[in-house]
């Protein structure tokens, strides 16, 4: 009778391995899915968008090293002395997005470095690797930074949206000089939007594979995982500035959010900002942008559905598309981050 008990056991525990491991196969599968390559904007592709061959600025392109991987840089208005801006780009996106933001800061006197994360756009990496991978490569390019000789001297600033504005709190963590830091759109840590976002897409199937996906995390990261925007914000104590809108729905405010996590913020120089009716891709737009938007979609479906095979080219010439007013940032809040950043200097 032992043998059979015995076989038994032995089989429940062959099974079990396959199945654990079945799963955390499934879940480094679909990790690199979520998080496969981004390339930048394709010539001959319409967007709404600036791209390079409509901005009327000058950069030098620079590169760095995040682990084994070369990252690409750009630093805008060269001869400015005000400041450095690090800008920290949105999972998915690309330094070269943030066109308006870097135009802003560079009109105002501030130096900017904007660069692309592994795996995205003129960046070297099979794929952007993970939640964590935005932190990772912030903290390589503050170190560039601070071993550059061309950056002596310039004060510090950082802004992050979505990725990065988990990643532009986060690094505080790690003692990197910073005056100031805005986060836009942020969550506060990886296991938690991960949870979130896995509850929201798997529901119930999440409870099977979420140790998966967060072994899969700390297999990658280490860690450097498990740190919070929100401990890095109370431990460096610099001035931060957090940007979120109430109807963001991919980061939401009442959730994973580091504005979610507001009341555990013991850091006395920090401002709160909720906005309303812009959503998560848009958080330092203007309203009018956002209205201009929805006229945009309705626009081009209305001539679509009359001109079956139609040009999107040939809609935008036709009615008028300004892309100026596709990318208008909110005057109120760029001035006021302005106005935060000089102040911390």
């Amino acid at each position: 009778m032992k043998k059979p008990k015995r076989k038994k056991l032995i089989t429940g525990i062959v099974t079990l391995c396959l199945l654990t491991a079945g799963c955390t196969a499934l879940a480094y599968g679909i990790n690199s899915q979520i998080f496969a390559r981004v390339e930048g904007f394709q010539p001959g592709v319409f967007t709404t968008y600036f791209i390079w061959d409509d901005i009327d600025l000058e950069r030098t392109e620079v590169r760095f090293y995040s682990g084994g991987n070369r990252l690409q840089g750009f630093v805008y208005g060269v001869e400015n002395d005000k400041g450095l801006v690090v800008i920290s780009h949105g999972l998915r996106g690309t330094a070269d997005a943030y066109f308006p933001l870097i135009m802003f800061f560079v009109d105002k006197g501030w130096r900017v470095f904007a660069f692309n994360n592994t795996g995205v756009a003129g960046s070297e990496g099979r794929n952007m690797r993970g939640l964590s991978q935005s932190l990772i490569d912030l903290d390589a390019a503050l170190a560039f930074v601070e071993e550059t000789s061309g950056f002596y001297g310039l004060p510090v600033m950082l802004v992050g949206h979505s990725w990065g504005g988990y990643a532009v709190g986060a690094v505080l963590n790690l003692g990197r000089n910073v005056n100031a830091v805005v986060s836009a759109a942020a969550f506060n840590c990886p296991w938690e939007i991960l949870r979130e976002q896995g509850m929201r897409g798997a529901g119930g199937l999440f409870f099977l594979l979420g140790p998966h996906f967060w072994a899969v995390q700390r297999h990658l990261f280490g860690d450097a995982a498990k740190l919070t925007a929100i401990d890095g914000i109370n431990k460096a104590g610099v001035p931060v500035m957090i940007v979120q809108c109430r109807d963001d729905d991919i980061i939401l405010a009442t959730a994973a959010s580091v504005f979610a996590h507001r009341y555990r913020i013991t850091n006395p120089n920090v401002e709160l900002i909720l906005r309303e009716g812009i959503g998560h891709e848009f958080v330092f737009s203007s309203p009018a942008q956002r209205r201009y938007m929805e006229w945009v979609a309705l626009s081009w479906s209305e001539y679509s559905a009359r001109h079956r095979g139609a040009s999107i080219f040939s809609w935008a010439e036709q009615s008028g598309f300004c892309k100026a007013r596709a990318n208008e940032l909110d005057p109120e809040l760029m001035e006021r981050i302005h106005g935060f950043f000089y102040a911390a200097r």
